[in-house]
């Protein structure tokens, strides 16, 4: 009975994360009418439905939850924020619905990170992942008019793969996050995975193969990146003897590049087919910083700032460009023009703080997955720089995003009673010791 209350539990996770990746749903609801932006009547009901689940497996564990969720406070006052906004909004039909959704998301996100550990949590996506890369190969080979890119965008991306996303960039953003997971259980030491490790190298095999066949230039970059980043970090944890040489070798190294970026910026972009405006995303952000410091305190309120041409705020964007930008393409100023410095401030607290802890939990402990918090942290903010999941609602960037931050705090504090008793233990013992010689 336990075992198949622990296995239901473990289903609706992978559910709840597979469906907050917007997979499959929208793709099979999408027409060339409504391309993308499928109407979608099916996964609000759904979500509804696992928050309400949610609520009730947080009350049946309501002490342990409580202890959990009081161990961060910033992102509670991001979330409240945003909930606060109704009264002050400029969207007053969606804000309200889409803060209760945030806090919903939220809530899920910490009651992951209550119930089950840093590789566990590994564990879980590996499997939401492992379903979205199967499906996406079916629907490509099999069902090309879904899998495959054909008249979005009027036909430009033609041929490239989508899988069972609504979008080439959307396949390769998921993918290069998986990729990540992937690649974290695969050099683990433990054991326990060591019959696995050809599953576990064959989902980061199929999520770079995906990553190229989507054709996104930016997840390739970033899926790189990344991946340079596991042995940087895994040296956080030598001597600072050893770190100094790298941190200055990487300086060095990143010094020369930067220069060489800079020297050739034009043809890079041009390679990359961008230019130097990012795809017109600069003049996004400076015609809407002239509409965030006449509000720049609390911002026009949750999702209250691209409504349409119904919008005053959003009408005089889309005016002044002369094309319709459905969001500013950056997750800060999206929440910068949502919720204001206020909110920004808000964010960029709660994310010093749990970097600053998965440093330390990474500094003082030898496994894998004492990783994931630093490396889902780059990636959060890699993204956001030209995307925007900053603060979304029923997104798994956003869920991920809470737990990282609920189980960085957990393992932090662990951490610290543990030092604690190793402290005391080492103190009785030197006691002991000095008692033993002045006998």
């Amino acid at each position: 009975m336990v075992g198949l209350k622990s296995f239901a539990e473990r289903a609706f996770v992978v559910f709840t994360l597979f469906l907050s990746t917007a997979a499959l749903i929208p793709v099979l609801l999408e027409t060339e009418d409504s391309p993308g932006q499928p109407v979608d009547p099916l996964t609000p009901i759904l979500f509804a439905g696992i928050y309400a689940i949610t609520l009730l497996l947080v009350i049946g564990r309501r002490k342990g939850f409580v202890r959990i969720a009081t161990k961060e406070i910033f992102i509670w006052l991001l979330v409240g924020l945003a909930v606060a906004s109704v009264y002050w909004t400029f969207g007053p039909e969606l804000t309200p619905r889409r803060s209760v959704l945030l806090l919903g998301s939220t809530v899920f996100g910490a009651y992951v990170s209550m119930r089950y550990s840093l590789r566990e949590q590994l564990h879980l996506l590996a499997w939401v992942f492992s379903i979205i890369i199967v499906l996406s190969f079916v629907f490509a080979i099999a069902l090309p008019s879904l899998g495959l890119m054909t008249f979005q965008e009027g036909g430009v991306h033609a041929g490239a793969w989508r899988g069972i996303m609504t979008h080439k960039n959307i396949l390769g953003r998921l993918m290069s996050l998986s990729s990540i997971v992937f690649l974290l259980l695969a050099i683990s030491d433990s054991t326990s995975e060591r019959r696995y490790k050809w599953f576990v190298w064959g989902g980061f095999i199929l999520s770079v193969a995906l990553i190229i066949l989507s054709t996104s230039k930016s997840a390739l970059i970033v899926c790189i990146t990344m991946t340079s980043l596991v042995p940087l970090y895994k040296a956080l944890r030598g001597k600072y003897t050893t770190i100094v040489p790298i941190l200055i070798s990487l300086v060095l190294v990143g010094g020369s590049a930067g220069t060489l970026l800079l020297d050739n910026l034009e043809v890079i972009a041009g390679a990359l087919g961008k230019d130097l405006t990012l795809t017109g995303r600069t003049d996004i952000w400076a015609v809407m910083l002239e509409l965030i410091w006449q509000r720049p305190l609390f911002g026009y309120g949750y999702n209250g700032f691209w409504l349409g041409w119904d919008s005053e705020v959003s009408a005089y964007v889309w005016r002044t460009l002369a094309w319709e930008c459905p969001y500013a393409h950056n997750g800060f100023m999206d929440l910068l023009a949502e919720l204001g410095l206020s909110g920004l401030v808000l964010f960029l607290l709660s994310f010093i703080f749990t970097c600053r802890k998965a440093i330390k939990l990474l500094r003082r402990t030898t496994t894998i997955e004492e990783l994931w918090p630093l490396l889902y942290l780059t990636y959060f903010i890699m993204y956001n720089i030209t995307e925007s999941t900053l603060l979304s609602s029923n997104s798994i960037y956003w869920i991920i995003y809470a737990t990282v931050v609920f189980s960085t705090a957990i393992e932090y504090d662990l951490l610290k009673v543990n030092y604690t008793h190793l402290f005391f233990e080492e103190e009785w013992s030197g006691i002991q010791a000095s008692s033993e010689q002045d006998f």
